[in-house]
């Protein structure tokens, strides 16, 4: 789960395109995934993910996060199945025609479940072929958006998967300790959990102590900042970016006209 969010080196040619490419294509996908709702123009928006994640050769290292999406997926169909109500009916899960599974309840259920992993997945893929001071460097020098907040928002996207790493060895410490944490019923999880908590939060005030005082040692403020090395835009990035917004725009005119959508 820690990797799921990290920058994972790969000598690819998606690796090798400036982060402003690759977040042109990742909200591309976001806005494709949102204009339609019908489940095959949805899977050919998710394949199209599937296909970039396989060229940027990352597909493995996020092949456990799609298996959690996919339940989560499998989650949305139920929710839909069971609460949404259509007008062809398959069949009664109770006696006496109750509790009625429809038709449109279980497309209903498909589509949001292919468009969450499809937005999901596509912005994995950024962030595991990115690298963050990349990103940085991308929105604050490129897209002039300010650097304390770009700044503190990375930082504390960096730290998820150390915080999720030593959550799980503070959980293993205090087992070996004693601490029955994953027993017991539900609430005496929660209850044993705060032995978990307390030195999880202990550990990132004193993180959070260090990096303020190696920002400060590097001059972290400074009216002068400088870069030892910058990305650069390419004809390649520029290709792509210009590929993405013709697809966005076809695919706009697409959804304007009626298709790719359906009517649950």
């Amino acid at each position: 789960m820690a990797r799921v969010i990290e920058y994972v080196y790969r000598d690819s040619m998606v690796h090798t395109l400036h982060p402003l490419s690759k977040l042109a294509w990742a909200l591309g996908v976001m806005i494709l995934a949102l204009a339609f709702n019908d489940i095959f123009y949805l899977m050919a928006v998710f394949t199209s993910v599937v296909a970039v994640a396989a060229i940027g050769k990352v597909m493995k290292d996020l092949a456990f996060v799609l298996k959690g999406l996919t339940i989560f997926a499998g989650i949305l169909v139920l929710l839909q199945v069971l609460f949404f109500k259509g007008e062809h009916v398959l069949f009664y899960l109770l006696p006496g025609d109750r509790l009625a599974i429809t038709t449109e309840a279980i497309l209903l259920g498909l589509a949001m479940g292919l468009r969450m992993m499809t937005i999901v997945l596509s912005f994995l893929v950024f962030l595991a072929t990115t690298q963050f001071k990349d990103i940085v460097l991308a929105l604050t020098e490129k897209l002039k958006l300010p650097y304390d907040y770009v700044f503190m928002f990375m930082t504390a996207l960096r730290f998820v998967p150390t915080f999720l790493s030593e959550a799980v060895q503070v959980s293993y410490a205090q087992q070996v300790r004693g601490c029955p944490v994953d027993s017991g019923n539900p609430f005496k999880k929660v209850k044993s959990y705060i032995s978990v908590s307390l030195p999880l939060v202990l550990i990132s005030l004193k993180k959070a102590e260090r990096l303020a005082i190696a920002m400060e040692t590097r001059g972290y403020g400074s009216s002068n900042r400088t870069y030892y090395k910058e990305p650069i835009i390419g004809k390649a990035d520029l290709i792509f970016i210009a590929l993405t917004v013709v697809i966005i725009i076809v695919a706009l005119i697409l959804r304007f006209q009626g298709l790719g959508t359906v009517q649950y």
